[in-house]
């Protein structure tokens, strides 16, 4: 609409020649009303007009003779505030357009240049703002008047910038500088902080630089780890990468790498993740006001940044730690027009040789990350990011597994006038697992073989119509090809391959109502087709396939689907608010794996098809924040009903089964809980404390016999607290507690002996749970002063904690000991007791 509004106004400028008509007419004491239907009811060209905008108080008495139709009204508008135009054949009276300015640009570091994503852009005196987009952009259309502007971003010191009337309709860069902390004498008193805008937005950015001060497992920092520090999100078992949010699964959270998909972020079966910490840039969670321009899951979306690199100077960068080493290099192209950056890192050889007593596993991994970037000129620039990462594991029985991620990604962004912002991308994604089996088969090992591969291209635009007001819109394209499962050999059964097309186009209105309401909602439709060969199955009389044909007679599937998203926001008062939020989402992907194991990374992806169903999730959430003088608090409740949720059924095969699709049962599952926040920053200490009560359930035929049961996830109490103190400017300290109830397990309550092996006898699916789990660590980091010479090209710290300090053993699993014949006994797997955490960072 706003295309067509700016067409027609060129058009009417070529079209006015009605206007130049000399007339003749004569106003005797009449309104300005009755003097413009004068003039439409005396003359052929029609004149219309909203009596509704049009003053009264006025009357004219005037004649004019062979007077153009143009003079005639600008007499008749003048201080009236209203103008006309010639639109359609017609004089349309209308408002007049205010005279308007648009402030636009990037806010960057003023060090490196890297883009600011989230940075707030806010005038005071109008209590308007924006906050620029993952690209650093910022757009805002406000009256010609001399401003105050607030410029900020978490870590930064804020900058008060003043702007004159003249300001011009171009990209100004906004530079901010990081907020050096020096520690003074601690004097507590409230300050009311302005009205923050960033409150306002949906989803929340993690704070990277803060949280890599917090404990690790053996002193490496992790950005999955972190993400299982905060509220509502659930690890499930210790030293793992999998996440459990708000009743979500964990296949059901959309993990991104500069906008590729990454269906496997674990390294070392989770230890750590595939984001190496000197890479990252940005990391944006949404969990419950999930933006339009994200599908394909129902949980939530982990939208990670890498980082450009510094266009100004050359940097070297990285440390070691008990886990990994990593070193990094950027540096500028062309100054400030185009910079890269370059990591890699490697683990250290046998770091689980004593943290797993009944495996001996020999992993390790390697992985690279590298972006480049150019600014052709103040309105377009590219990027190209990649990444590539690898693990294997040995034992000594024979047991070998390689799997690995590759993503690439190419994006322009170009920006069409200072309102209208465009990201195109182009991106690939490849996850890949070899599992190689039967090492003791006289016929020699097999591979098995499972991955996806991804192949996208997506556009974004954002329009910023007014400050009140901004539109988001856009479409994606992605082709997936499937590897469910299948041999190296040809005389072995194999999962068929499959592909699929997932398409979409949506867009959203963020919009201001006054002061005190905020809206966001939109409209995401989309497409999925299966476009593999359908396949028909055939079952025995126990309903166990024995044999699969493709149907050449049958089509392809196609799902079409809208997914509505919406959010609203009442500002209780300038520093609470309280937030409604509804999604409905659709997921056309499913993970196939064995809840069972606690480390692995047998993954199998398939495609929604004629003999499975989209999932469906339908998500309501109230949230209340409120600012505090030295922190914040909240409480947010959720209740979300999911449809088409598949569940393997009881001793499922996976590997060398074709009909892998018939293992699986859909159902529904229901999840609601409550969440609290309490964090607090005063002087040398801070602290936050999160308490999660939750509860998700499952109901699928031919399951547990149709009965409800918990989900393998269903933990209901999780209580996290992390606590910080600056003992110096060199020194600090940081401890982190977590809290929870074990996760449900299905224990036999007794056996049989067959052959002399014990077969288990089970009760109802997950109706027992494992102990509650607790664990506390300690850290502290020291940053040694070099003098202000060497500190300028120079700068290290070093880590020293305990992870488990007081050696909690947390159990992960238990199997059925085979020993003792007479009594039913388990082993206990454990995955770590007291462990040191240490390691050293550099930069310069």
């Amino acid at each position: 609409m706003v295309f067509l509004v700016l067409t027609i106004g060129g058009i009417a400028k070529a079209q006015n020649i009605p206007l130049r008509k000399k007339m003749t007419v004569r106003f005797s004491n009449v309104t300005l009303e009755e003097a413009l239907n004068l003039l439409n009811a005396d003359h052929t060209t029609p004149l219309s007009f909203d009596p509704a905008i049009i003053p009264s108080g006025k009357r004219f008495n005037r004649s004019f003779s062979d007077t153009p139709l143009a003079l005639i009204l600008e007499f008749l508008l003048a201080e009236t505030g209203l103008s006309y135009k010639f639109l359609f054949r017609e004089v349309i009276i209308l408002p007049m357009e205010e005279n308007k300015t648009t402030l636009n640009g990037r806010i960057v570091d003023a060090e490196t240049g890297e883009d600011l994503i989230g940075a707030s852009f806010y005038i005071e005196s109008l209590k308007q703002g924006v906050n620029s987009n993952n690209y650093g952009f910022y757009s805002l259309t406000v009256p010609t008047e001399d401003y105050e502007i607030l410029v900020s971003h978490v870590g930064y010191s804020s900058q008060r910038l003043k702007f004159s009337l003249q300001f011009p309709n171009h990209l100004q860069m906004i530079r901010l500088k990081k907020q050096v902390n020096k520690l003074e004498e601690i004097v507590v008193k409230a300050v009311q902080s302005p009205d923050s805008i960033a409150a306002k937005n949906p989803g929340q950015s993690l704070n990277w630089e803060s949280l890599r001060n917090a404990p690790y497992y053996r002193g490496e920092a992790d950005v999955i780890k972190a993400l299982q520090m905060q509220n509502g999100i659930v690890g499930l078992t210790e030293g793992s990468s999998q996440m459990f949010i708000r009743g979500g699964n964990k296949d059901q959270n959309l993990i991104l790498l500069d906008e590729a998909i990454v269906y496997n972020p674990a390294h070392l079966f989770g230890l750590t993740s595939i984001f190496n910490p000197d890479a990252l840039k940005n990391i944006q969670t949404y969990t419950d006001a999930i933006p339009a321009n994200f599908g394909g899951r129902l949980s939530s979306v982990i939208d990670a940044r890498m980082a450009d690199g510094d266009d100004k100077n050359f940097h070297i960068k990285g440390g070691i730690s008990l886990l990994a080493a990593r070193v990094s290099m950027e540096g500028p192209l062309v100054k400030e027009k185009g910079s890269f950056l370059f990591a890699a890192r490697r683990s250290l050889s046998n770091v689980l040789s004593k943290d797993l007593e009944l495996f001996d596993l020999k992993p390790a991994y390697h992985d690279f990350n590298f972006k480049v970037n150019y600014r052709f000129n103040t309105r377009d620039r590219i990027f190209f990011s990649s990444y590539i990462g690898r693990d294997k594991v040995r034992s000594q029985n024979g047991y070998f597994n390689r799997w690995g991620n590759q993503t690439a990604t190419l994006r322009w962004n170009h920006i069409f006038t200072p309102r209208l912002f465009l990201n195109l991308s182009a991106i690939y994604s490849n996850y890949k697992n070899q599992l190689f089996i039967n090492a003791d088969s006289p016929a020699g090992m097999d591979k098995w073989i499972t991955g996806i591969k991804d192949a996208t291209v997506k556009g974004d635009f954002i329009f910023y119509h007014k400050p009140q007001s901004q539109f988001q819109f856009g479409f994606s394209s992605i082709l997936h090809l499937f590897i469910p499962g299948e041999i190296n050999r040809e005389d072995q059964t194999s999962i068929p391959r499959a592909r699929a097309a997932e398409s979409a186009v949506y867009g959203s209105h963020r919009l201001f109502i006054g002061e005190k309401i905020r809206l966001l909602y939109g409209l995401r439709m989309g497409m999925f087709q299966n476009i593999s060969t359908p396949k028909l199955f055939y079952f025995d009389e126990f309903y166990e396939p024995i044999n699969y044909e493709e149907d050449v007679r049958g089509g392809y599937k196609r799902f079409f689907r809208l997914e509505p998203r919406f959010s609203f926001q009442y500002m209780l008062q300038p520093s609470s608010y309280l937030q409604f939020n509804y999604n409905r989402n659709y997921q056309y992907l499913q993970l196939v794996q064995n809840d069972e194991l606690a480390f692995s990374s047998l993954e199998s992806w398939i495609p929604s098809s004629p003999n499975l169903r989209p999932q469906q999730s339908d998500m309501f959430s109230l949230e209340y924040k409120k600012r505090l003088p030295f922190g914040s608090i909240s409480l947010s409740g959720y209740y979300k009903k999911m449809q088409n949720q598949l569940e393997m059924i009881d001793h499922a095969q996976l590997i060398k089964n074709p009909a892998v699709e018939m293992l699986l049962r859909p159902g529904t599952s229901q999840a609601y809980g409550l969440e609290f926040m309490l964090s607090k920053d005063v002087g040398r200490f801070k602290g936050s404390l999160f308490y999660t009560w939750s509860r998700v359930f499952r109901q699928i035929d031919q399951i547990n016999q149709g009965k409800r049961y918990p989900a393998g996830y269903d933990i209901p109490h999780v209580a996290k607290l992390s606590l910080g103190y600056q003992i110096s400017d060199q020194l600090s300290v940081n401890s982190f507690f977590t809290y929870n109830n074990g996760r449900p397990v299905t224990f036999p309550i007794g056996y049989f002996l067959q052959k002399d092996v014990k077969v288990p006898i089970y009760p109802e699916r997950n109706s027992a749970r494992m102990p509650d789990f607790h664990r506390l660590d300690i850290s502290m980091k020291w940053e040694p002063s070099l003098g202000n010479k060497t500190k300028k090209c120079w700068t290290s710290s070093f880590n020293i904690g305990l992870y488990n300090v007081y050696g909690r053993k947390n159990p992960l699993v238990y199997r059925l000991s085979q020993n003792n014949p007479e009594d039913l006994q388990f082993d206990q797997q454990i995955f770590s007791g007291r462990t040191l955490a240490l390691s050293y960072n550099f930069k310069f």
